[in-house]
């Protein structure tokens, strides 16, 4: 899309939601963290309490502000690790343990460990 004068417009900046993994435009970034925050504690509350998580901390980017793509990195790594369910068998990785489960009824590696 074009601009004032015909200049190409820049692409708008993403930021990445550490809780969620999807991406949210600068001045939304904030407002979406908060509202994930009580969407991912809400989810966990209905969770019995030997498969609650804790609420991922926000990456630490430290005194120097860090480049737009470094703090994505940061928060795709932030919710990979502190988030995401890997299966026992295969690997994959899931959002809740849920999905993990359903995942495992059909997953042949699971089943392989499973029977050893």
């Amino acid at each position: 899309r074009a601009g004032a004068g015909g200049t190409p417009k820049a692409a708008p900046k993403m930021y990445v939601c550490y809780l969620c993994g999807k991406e949210y435009g600068s001045k939304s970034i904030s407002i979406h963290e908060a509202q994930c925050v009580k969407k991912f504690e809400d989810q966990q509350a209905a969770l019995p309490r030997e498969e609650r998580k804790r609420v991922p901390s926000r990456p630490c980017l430290g005194e120097s502000a860090a480049s737009l793509e470094e703090r994505n990195t940061m928060a795709k790594q932030a919710y990979e690790e502190q988030v995401m369910v890997a299966c026992a068998g295969c690997g994959r990785t899931f959002n809740g343990q849920d999905r993990v489960d359903m995942h495992m009824k059909g997953c042949d590696a699971a089943k392989e460990l499973i029977q050893a």
